[in-house]
């Protein structure tokens, strides 16, 4: 009887926690949305640097060389540890940096 008691208050007390935490506004969604914001940012940086980086090689009569290079090799530019997975943030960095590189490099 006392091990049954033991676990309704364990339920309980797990309850109530989870109760609480929702009412901060702190929700697992919350963590996604966050994700999808730094994903965000990996994707403005990116596509900004991609298309300066084409203009610069446009100016400068370099071929076409849409992946990251130089001090934009690294993908991070904008990270930061909150943001989670570094891979992820560095993988959308390159798409936009290379999607706006071409854009940019074959419109002129």
């Amino acid at each position: 009887m006392a091990a049954l008691a033991l676990a309704l208050a364990m339920i309980l007390i797990v309850g109530l926690r989870q109760s609480a935490s929702a009412q901060d506004g702190y929700h697992y969604f919350d963590r996604v949305d966050y994700r999808d914001g730094s994903l965000r940012v990996a994707r403005d940086f990116g596509a900004e640097d991609g298309s300066l980086v084409a203009r610069q090689d446009l100016a400068k009569g370099k071929p076409f060389q849409p992946y990251p290079r130089g001090k934009y090799a690294h993908e991070d530019r904008g990270y930061r540890n909150e943001f989670g997975d570094k891979y992820a943030y560095e993988e959308a960095y390159a798409r936009a940096y290379q999607q706006a590189y071409e854009h940019t490099f074959r419109r002129y």
